[in-house]
Order: C-alpha cells, then sequence, then structure tokens
C-alpha cells in the first residue's frame, strides 16, 4: 500500500482540501517531450523520458513526430540526467541505468545500434546479468501482455496453438521489451470538442520504437509505462459489483422481477445487462439467415427497441433505477444505420448537415428508395451524427453504458491500418469526457464494456474478454489471461462466468460453483450464457449444496469491495492492476512464472482458483499452492497458516472458496448487510489475518461515481501491533474529504485465527463481552465466533476525524493448536445432515446420531455458548473414536467415515 501511504502524507499536509492525487504519473499529457530530454543525430532522434526508458525514432527525410500516438500520449517528463558523446556518425547515451549507442546515419539495425545495461538475476553468475540488446533481438523472454477476445477459447492448448493473437507487454524475463508505434496512426489536434481525432503519419519509411529496459523491475516499468501512456481510469464503484447478464429474449415484466427476485434471495447485485434481444432483431435466425449489403446477418445491428417486448422502454429502465441498478444495452454496430431503423431519417439528416461527401454504398438513395448508410466510425462527420441522432437519444432514455460487442472486421475500411475496436473504444469513452466538460469533475465518470483494442486501450475501460466456453480447461486458464494482461495496464477485464459457449451437458453445478468462486478475485463480477434454456444462471435454482456457496461468493464480492476500490485506487496511481502475476512481486523466483493458476490480487491477498472436479468419495478437489517466501499465508477457508516458501497440494470442499492472505495483514471490508455500492455506507469492517509483527493500510474513500477522485477523496490510516500476547490497533482519524461524505463511521473488527482474548479495550476503556452486539446498542462490545475463530469487536458509531485505539490481550496460549480448526468445523457442520441421513436411514432413527461426532460437529456452537471452555471443547473431539464409532454400521455410513476422515486431514 505505498501509493496510499504517499496519499496519507499528502493529505496530512492538506487538512481542509484535497488537490492532488499523490501519484509521480501526470493527470494532463503532452506528447512533445522537453527539448533538453531529446538528442538528435542525422536522421535519428532519441529522447530520454526516464533513466530505462528510451524513445528511438528513425525517418528517411529526417522529419519526426511529437503528436500523441494510439499508445504514447504523454513525453513531457522530469528530464533525467544522463550524458552524451558524438563520434562522427554517431552518438551514445547513457543514463543511470543503460547506455544507448548509435552508429549512423542509416536505419536501425543490429549493426548500427544497441542498449546496454545490467540486471539482477537469480539465475546469472552472481546474481547479476550484462545484457546488450539490438534489433531483431531474441524476445522469446516476453511476459506477454493480453489480446483480443477469448471468442471459441478452450484453454492453454488453443493459446499454445496460436500464440500469435497475443500481443506483447512491457515486462520480459530477458529484462527488456519493445514498443513499436511506428506502423500506429497518431492523434491529432483538430480544435473540435474531441480534441483530437485519428490521423496518418506521413508517408515514407520510419521507426518509431520504445525500449523498456527495466531488467526485474516490473512495477517501476508499469508505472513508467502510465506516464508516457495514461493513466488507468479509476471505473465508478458499482463496476466492482455483480452483474447479471444472459442472452435472452427478455419481456420488460420478465427483465424487472428478475432483479427484483435476484433482490429477494439476499444476493447483492449492481448491474442488469440486456443482451441484443432489447433491439428489433427484423429476420434474424440462427440457420440460413440473410445477410446486409455488408455481409452481416440482419438483424445482428439495431438500434430500434422490440415493441414487442419493450412497449415502453424508458420506464423499464427507470424501474430498475429505483431497484439502484445500472442497466446497460449489447451493441453491434457494424451493419451501420440501416432504412429500417427508427432513427435512420434523424441521422441522414444530421449527417448530411454536417458534410456534403457522403454517398453512401450506392448513394444517398436509389430508385427512390433510401439506402443504408455504412459504418464509419473513424470519420469525424459521421461519428458526431452518431451520437448525436443515435446513441444519446437512447442514453437520455436511461441506457448507462454501453456492451460494444464488436466481432466484424479488425481493420477499418476506410483508414488504413486503424483498428476498428481501439477507435470504438476511444469515440464511446470520449464521447463521455467531452460531454461532460461542462460539468467539470463532478461528472460522472465515463464507462464502456468493450474488448481490447491494442495498446493504449487501457486508457478506455472495461473489457469484455468474449465468448469462451464452459469448461475446467479454460476455468484453468482464466487466471493467467486475466494477470498477464496488467503486464500492458488492461486490468478491468470481465469474463463470462460459467462460459457462454457449451461443450458437452449445459447442466454444470460444479463447475459454475468453481467459476463463481474464482470469480470474488477477477476484476469483473458478470455471469452471462449463450441462448439455450438448458443453461441456468440463478443462483437458487440449484440444490442447496451448490446454491450456498454460489451465493457465499457472491456475499463475499461485496464483503471485499472497498479493498476491491482500494486496489482500483492503486491501478490509476500507479499502473499497477488488481489482478497481479506472482513475478510482479517475486521476480528472481522461478515458481511465480511458472504457477500460472495464482496471482496477486491487491497487495495482500494470493488467489487461486478450484479446477478439476471433486473426488466422488472424499467430497474433496486438489489445489497444488506455492507460497512465496517473506511472508506466512493465512489460508481463509480452512484457518490453516502457511510457511512462506514452500509448495503445498491442499483439497478443498465445494463449499470452500481458498484464498490467502499475507499473516498480519489488514483487509477492509463492507458491511455484512451490502446489497448494492451505490448506496452509501458509513459500516467499515477490518479484517485482521493472524500473525505478528506490524501492518499498515491507508484505507481509501471517494463518492464513488464522479471525475472528482482525482482530487476530493479522503484517507484512513490503519495500524496493527500484533505480539504473543497483544493485537493493538489504531484507527487514525480520516484525513480530505469529498462531495456526500458522513462525518460518522462505524467500525467493527474481525480478529481471525486467535484465542478467546483475556482484554479488550478502546481507547484504554475496558470494553465488555457481550454474545451479541445488538444487546448493546451504542455501545462498545466484543464476541467470539466458534466457527472462525475469531475475536468479533463493534465499536459505537462516532465521529471519523477522531483517532481510535483497540487493545486484545490475550493469555499465553499456543495458536497452532488452532490451525484448520475453522475448515474443521465448517466441513462438519456441513456434513452434519448428511450424516444424520444415513443415520437415520442405516443404524437407528430413535438414537442420538454418534456422540463422538456431535462433539466434533458441536464444537463451534459449544464455543459459542462459553467461550472460555474453547481448549476444553477441543480437546474433548477423539478423531479416532469418531472412526471407530461410525464404521461397520453399513456401506453409507463407512462412505461418510471416509469422507468425514479425509475432510478432518488439515
Amino acid at each position: 500500500m505505498m501509493k496510499l501511504r504517499l496519499l496519507t502524507i499528502i493529505l496530512a499536509l492538506l487538512p481542509l482540501a484535497v488537490n492532488a492525487a499523490g501519484s509521480s504519473v501526470p493527470d494532463t499529457y503532452d506528447p512533445q517531450a522537453e527539448p533538453a530530454a531529446v538528442v538528435k543525430c542525422g536522421n535519428a532522434r532519441f529522447t530520454v523520458l526516464t533513466p530505462r526508458l528510451i524513445r528511438m525514432e528513425w525517418s528517411a527525410d529526417g522529419k519526426f513526430e511529437d503528436r500523441a500516438s494510439l499508445a504514447i500520449v504523454n513525453r513531457r517528463l522530469e528530464v533525467p540526467s544522463f550524458k552524451v558523446r558524438r563520434t562522427k556518425n554517431g552518438v551514445s547515451i547513457s543514463t543511470a541505468s543503460l547506455t544507448l549507442r548509435y552508429n549512423g546515419p542509416g536505419k536501425f539495425s543490429e549493426k548500427n545500434l544497441s542498449v546496454s545495461f545490467t540486471m539482477k538475476d537469480s539465475h546469472a553468475k552472481k546474481g547479476v546479468r550484462k545484457v546488450n540488446w539490438t534489433p531483431g533481438a531474441d524476445d522469446s523472454g516476453n511476459l506477454m501482455g493480453t489480446y483480443r477476445t477469448l471468442d471459441g477459447c478452450k484453454g492453454f492448448s488453443q493459446i499454445n496453438n496460436k500464440g500469435d493473437l497475443y500481443e506483447q507487454g512491457i515486462l520480459s524475463r530477458d529484462g527488456w521489451a519493445i514498443v513499436d508505434e511506428s506502423g500506429r496512426q497518431v492523434l491529432d489536434k483538430d480544435g473540435s470538442d474531441w480534441g483530437e481525432w485519428v490521423a496518418q503519419r506521413p508517408e515514407g519509411e520510419r521507426y518509431d520504437w520504445y525500449i523498456f529496459a527495466y531488467g526485474h523491475d516490473y512495477k517501476e516499468a508499469l508505472e513508467d509505462f502510465t506516464k508516457i501512456a495514461g493513466r488507468i481510469p479509476l471505473p465508478p464503484k458499482y463496476v466492482f459489483g455483480y452483474w447479471w447478464s444472459r442472452y435472452w429474449q427478455y419481456s420488460d415484466f420478465e427483465f424487472v422481477d428478475l432483479a427484483k427476485e435476484i433482490r429477494s434471495h439476499s444476493i447483492p447485485i449492481d448491474v442488469m445487462v440486456i443482451d441484443m434481444d432489447w433491439h428489433d432483431t427484423w429476420t434474424l435466425k440462427r440457420n440460413n439467415p440473410k445477410t446486409d449489403e455488408f455481409g452481416q446477418r440482419i438483424g445482428w445491428t439495431g438500434y430500434t427497441w422490440q415493441k414487442e417486448l419493450f412497449p415502453d422502454p424508458e420506464s423499464t429502465l427507470k424501474q430498475l433505477h429505483r431497484l439502484n441498478l445500472k442497466t446497460s444495452l449489447n451493441l453491434h454496430p457494424a451493419s451501420g444505420i440501416q432504412p429500417y431503423e427508427d432513427c435512420y431519417s434523424r441521422f441522414v439528416e444530421d449527417y448530411l448537415a454536417r458534410t456534403d461527401d457522403y454517398d453512401g454504398p450506392e448513394g444517398y438513395r436509389k430508385d427512390g428508395k433510401a439506402c443504408p448508410v455504412p459504418f464509419r466510425i473513424d470519420q469525424q462527420e459521421w461519428t458526431d451524427a452518431y451520437f448525436n441522432s443515435v446513441i444519446h437519444p437512447l442514453e437520455r432514455q436511461g441506457v448507462d453504458f454501453w456492451w460494444l460487442d464488436w466481432q466484424q472486421w479488425k481493420i477499418s475500411k476506410y483508414t488504413e491500418g486503424l483498428s476498428n475496436t481501439f477507435w470504438l473504444n476511444y469515440t464511446f469513452f470520449n464521447d463521455k469526457v467531452r460531454r461532460s466538460k461542462a460539468e467539470g469533475l463532478s461528472a460522472e465518470r465515463p464507462m464502456i464494456y468493450h474488448r481490447w483494442g491494442g495498446l493504449g486501450s487501457h486508457r478506455y475501460q472495461i473489457g469484455f474478454s468474449g465468448d469462451c466456453f464452459d469448461t475446467w480447461e479454460v476455468l484453468k486458464f482464466l487466471p493467467y489471461f486475466t494477470s498477464t494482461s496488467s503486464n500492458v495496464g488492461y486490468g478491468y477485464w470481465g469474463h463470462d462466468i460459467g462460459g457462454h459457449q457449451v461443450e458437452g451437458d449445459p447442466y454444470k453445478p460444479e463447475i459454475f460453483t468453481r467459476w463463481l468462486q474464482y470469480g470474488v478475485f477477477t476484476p469483473i463480477y458478470k455471469t452471462h450464457c449463450t441462448k439455450r434454456a438448458a443453461i441456468e444462471r440463478r443462483i437458487w435454482t440449484y440444490a442447496p449444496e451448490y446454491s450456498v456457496p454460489m451465493r457465499e461468493a457472491v456475499r463475499l464480492r461485496y464483503s471485499l469491495s472497498p479493498y476491491i476500490y482500494n486496489a482500483a485506487r492503486q491501478a490509476y496511481d500507479s499502473g499497477i492492476c488488481i489482478c497481479r502475476p506472482m513475478y510482479y512481486d517475486y521476480p528472481e523466483n522461478d515458481e511465480a512464472y511458472d504457477m500460472k493458476e495464482q496471482f496477486m490480487f491487491g497487495d495482500d491477498i494470493l488467489a487461486t482458483v478450484v479446477s478439476e472436479a471433486r473426488d466422488a468419495r472424499t467430497g474433496l478437489a486438489k489445489r497444488e499452492m506455492w507460497f512465496p517466501e517473506g511472508n506466512d499465508w493465512y489460508d481463509m477457508a480452512t484457518g490453516v497458516i502457511y510457511k512462506g516458501g514452500s509448495k503445498e497440494s491442499l483439497s478443498y470442499t465445494i463449499a470452500e472458496n481458498p484464498w490467502f492472505v499475507k499473516a498480519g495483514a489488514i483487509i477492509p471490508m463492507a458491511d455484512e448487510g451490502i446489497d448494492n455500492l451505490q448506496e452509501a455506507s458509513n459500516v467499515l469492517r477490518l479484517l485482521i489475518a493472524p500473525g505478528d509483527g506490524r501492518d499498515v493500510l491507508d484505507y481509501y474513500e471517494d463518492d464513488g461515481h464522479s471525475q472528482a477522485y482525482s482530487r476530493d477523496f479522503a484517507i484512513t490510516t490503519i495500524s496493527k501491533e500484533a505480539s504473543a500476547g497483544q493485537c493493538k490497533l489504531e484507527i487514525s482519524g480520516r484525513k480530505g474529504g469529498f462531495e456526500g461524505m458522513s462525518p460518522k463511521r462505524r467500525i467493527q473488527i474481525i480478529m481471525e485465527g486467535v484465542a478467546v482474548p483475556e482484554s479488550v479495550s478502546l481507547d484504554g476503556m475496558s470494553v465488555p463481552y457481550s454474545k451479541y452486539a445488538e444487546d448493546r446498542p451504542g455501545e462498545a462490545s466484543w464476541t467470539y465466533s466458534g466457527k472462525d475463530l475469531a475475536v468479533i469487536i463493534s465499536l459505537p458509531e462516532a465521529s471519523a476525524s477522531l483517532k481510535t485505539e483497540v487493545c486484545c490481550s490475550f493469555a499465553d496460549f499456543d495458536t497452532a493448536v488452532l490451525r484448520g480448526k475453522k475448515g474443521i468445523f465448517h466441513r462438519m457442520m456441513n456434513i452434519t445432515p448428511e450424516l444424520k441421513d444415513a443415520y437415520n436411514t442405516e443404524v437407528d432413527k430413535y438414537t442420538l446420531v454418534s456422540r463422538p461426532f456431535l462433539k466434533l460437529a458441536q464444537c463451534a456452537s459449544k464455543i459459542d455458548a462459553n467461550p472460555s471452555r474453547m481448549m476444553e471443547f477441543i480437546e474433548d473431539i477423539d478423531m479416532k473414536a469418531i472412526e471407530a464409532d461410525l464404521s461397520g454400521r453399513g456401506e453409507k455410513m463407512d462412505s461418510m467415515n471416509a469422507a468425514i476422515q479425509a475432510q478432518c486431514k488439515l
């Protein structure tokens, strides 16, 4: 949380108003570098951007480009110290980190251009490697970035066979990476309200390269990337909630009733997405569909509400808004504007008023009939008319953001080499920006949902990854795909949780459960599927075996929303996205590159996915994990602490979602009763993972929706000091402020994996024990959870500007006896109903179920009733007695016995 610590320092200096973002990444961009950073040598030009980042240009005509390119928008950085040494035809440039040599005057080649530097490398002699880069050097060490779509993806195998689809990133195990903008367009300042519009580079041969020579300092490379490529914007807070989406032909009442039904089942939700059936699809059908003049299926593109399903769309969207739900519509814009669209005449009139060169595919009219207007998003007049007469009217009806589902030709038919995907992202995002200029920072944050369009797309979030299959192989692949995308700043991929396309049986409750559990630790939490009646995404329709962990996964997502939002702010400040490959923090460990199914989720959570089915006998699914050295790791599913520097073979029940917290870390969490992220809450829960030592959290807040976050926000610093006998927590007064900020706060502290305390104090005053906090309204109290082995301290509502100190004291106690008990208690509580059923069937329906087993299954309840006797209850558990008592009582009982013994091995 170092970046947020810097924010705290700044806020301490600005007690009345916050006017700085606390980051070295600039807020405004200037593509023209400081003259002092530029070194010319004949037809070559070099710009020293940082000590480890140099722009290298060569042009046949000796003319150079100072406009922004699609990826690089800012070159006006503080000039680093460097030395220049010239020769007859060449030049050498030396910074504190590298030396560039060019022996001109020819175009760049391995014979005349090199960059040399040294880097840390655990595999090299003495741990240091000398690197000498030249053009054309082997770049197989590149750690890659991302690519446009997962349409049809079936996992690692497909990607390995089509590796050319993956675009390279700016990080490499070899220590260097090249960003080549030579063939990409530039952004020309044109004086319009867009500010910049796409333009081609001048004709002639030219190179425009950037070398990132950061060794294994991956985080520094990413921060410097956002200095020149632009910040990763902070999305509105609701984006991190649950999205419902399904390709289905909903009627208006069905869709609104579905939203109400989701709420009725205590499932938090923030976004409802209507796929393409919101608009008239005319003659669209699955088999032998008719195509239009542009080769697209008629009805795939549409802008006219399907009145048979949505006779009053404004009313429908208003009802959803009243439920605190944002709404998105799916859009396939490839077929332009057809004469049968309601908006056609309006668009044509608007377009013709802006340009006199429109001729359409065969003229505006042919034989007295109107002709379609082709898609042409790269022409400014077409785009202005499109937004003004097509998109904005729909937004005024209540559409909050667009799902841009571009699946057609990648490259523009009108601007050579321009990615349609990139330019759609640019225009839809910046349309929101330009329209909000009159409102200033109080305007809503721009938001789109679309595919990756190439380097620079990180400025236009959020990403839609496409139509993957519903298989274990895909689920296994997604952690790698998602975290690797952070290597190019594309940190907000939204996947189709549960899979979109079907392989085999469409009813896959176990895969869907595991996908929902993994999805908690992905940037965007959206369920989706194709139009097939047998696929089910309504959680409550599944048997409790699945529906309970599904619902718990959604609730966990919302519980972690303050932590996720903290990480989103960190991405804005530093360029470090929330889903991170392990090698960001452990670059010298081979396991950090090899263990592709685990990743860091923010600074303090190690996340993974259970990507195989359970064993039929034990009910357990395997998960191999590597725990990096330097920290111990607390398993939130089971309560086990794993030593750093170890590999473990773990197993989990379907009810368990494995995630690991750095020992001693502080995790900010939301109120347990939260049901959306749009309503302000003054409740803050703090989860404290077991572990001695000091830890600090800078808790970030803003209004959650406006563009004022660059200036108006607040930070609360929470520090923890823990030892064997005491855990002391200090919560500072909040610094800074924002519109709508509550002056008061209600805090709850959860210390997991600890014994029952001897005493608890608040600001030096004793805090009483109370089994239920609600029994002491308006007062501080503490209780103990037997099933989680956690102290829960509830503080009364108080001014958020005041410092608070909480201290928990413990008797001398070996907490090792607690490790794994959380998992065992939960597992046995879950297995109890099934065991009783078997006991009733095979033993005796009048006899109390196994007493030795009840000592285990009821242990948590006994601790709840009498916390001071916790050790007595734990020591009374006898696994051998359980095994003996349950064995030989029938086939089902023996099977249950085997599962119990396996699940208690923690």
